[in-house]
């Protein structure tokens, strides 16, 4: 019975991965039909990481940057990600053709490797193999039972004292928005011009409430009106000093009016909150239409000033600054650019595989599941990144000393 159902799920995701793989591990209705670049794909999973890892550190709960796991790997969009930071990634995934995907496509050979595991456990590595695993948007595709014996498994390759991080759905929403209600603006509409006032130039302390005023100019041709499920507001993110990596990817947000006409401009008040780590940093403003898409996205421009926070007036010391990727060099960076010579050959399958099984464990279980294991359950977090329909949350779990 397992096996058989094993080998449908193998089945199943080996269709998606020779149709349109990307798409199918990201599935933005906008990218749909082979629409994702590739470049573009791999970067949602470095912003992905950046942000995990820095949150973890602002809760003292940063991992040790040994030897880490994508569990559900596909063809590498996080695995490729989690290489900078740790000395050895593995990534796993029940699709032996997602992970021929993902070799063609890896870029660090040496540090990063990809397994294909169409079983019901991970016997392929050892006990306590693993200081770090993380699983993002996989579990929910996996019959609860199935995922039940993988928690075992992730308690049983990680090593005392390890991190567990993993998404998951725990039951459907009571309302659940229709299509029409949080569908885009055409393309064009995401335009605007922004200008900030209020931006401080003295050194800021970490986690300080500041408040900008934002002035927004409706350059685009079309009249925004908003939707209530699907509302405009002015946001911001905080990226490190250069700006290649994101931090924290949402942080203030201010409401816009309900309309706002071509040409027209309005003023919000925004209240954002300073880093809780001292370090270089640059603030990004934009738009974001909720439940679909922030204005850059859309191919609008936001807005960057930089900011300095420090824990005391004076100049902190190179070991406080904001950790960056322990294992970035220059190669590493042409390494990436050469993906965008990589092209995918795909055949072309006209049959679609179907849609992807949703599956859920109520909240309530995870935890129960975790405490009579005898481990630290550390944090639960609400999350969004399953179906709308679905409630979710994200589990930090930490492996007990032995």
């Amino acid at each position: 019975m397992v096996e058989n159902r094993l080998r449908e799920i193998r089945e199943f995701w080996d269709a998606h991965a020779r149709t349109d793989p990307l798409w199918a591990i990201l599935a933005d209705a906008a990218k749909k039909g082979r629409k994702w670049n590739i470049r573009d794909f791999f970067e949602t999973g470095r912003r992905e990481i950046s942000v995990l890892l820095f949150r973890l550190k602002s809760l003292g709960l940063s991992p040790t940057l040994g030897h880490a796991l994508d569990f559900g790997c596909g063809i590498g969009r996080l695995t490729r990600a989690l290489a900078p930071y740790f000395e050895r990634v593995v990534g796993v995934d029940v699709s032996p053709a997602m992970i021929e995907l993902a070799e063609k496509l890896n870029i660090f050979p040496a540090k990063v490797r990809y397994v294909s595991n169409p079983v019901d456990h991970l016997h392929l590595f050892g006990t306590g193999e693993f200081d770090f695993i993380y699983s993002s948007i996989v579990l929910q595709h996996i019959q609860p039972e199935m995922t039940l014996g993988y928690f075992s498994e992730f308690l049983r390759v990680l090593k005392p004292g390890g991190l567990l991080v993993f998404q998951l759905p725990s039951h459907r929403r009571e309302t659940l928005l229709r299509p029409e209600e949080i569908g885009p603006m055409g393309d064009e509409a995401y335009r605007s011009r922004l200008q900030v006032e209020g931006v401080p130039l003295a050194p800021q302390p970490p986690s300080k409430e500041l408040v900008m005023k934002v002035f927004i100019k409706n350059v685009s041709s079309d009249d925004w009106v908003q939707k209530e499920a699907a509302p405009l507001r002015a946001g911001n993110h905080w990226l490190s000093g250069d700006g290649t990596t994101m931090f924290i990817q949402d942080d203030g947000r201010a409401a816009l009016p309900r309309v706002i006409k071509a040409g027209e401009e309005c003023l919000v008040y925004l209240k954002l909150t300073t880093p809780p780590q001292p370090g270089d940093y640059l603030c990004e403003i934009d738009l974001v239409h909720e439940s679909v898409s922030w204005f850059k996205d859309k191919g609008g421009s936001s807005l960057r000033f930089p900011l300095r926070v420090r824990a005391r007036t004076a100049d902190i010391s190179a070991a406080e600054r904001i950790d960056q990727p322990d294992n970035a060099s220059e190669s590493d960076s042409l390494r990436e650019a050469a993906t965008d010579q990589i092209r995918l050959e795909l055949p072309d399958m006209s049959r679609d595989p179907g849609n992807f099984p949703m599956f859920g464990i109520p909240r309530e279980q995870v935890v129960a599941f975790f405490r009579s294991k005898g481990t630290e359950l550390l944090r639960v977090e609400d999350d969004d990144h399953g179906a709308p329909e679905w409630a979710g949350y994200l589990y930090i779990v930490r492996k007990n000393q032995i």
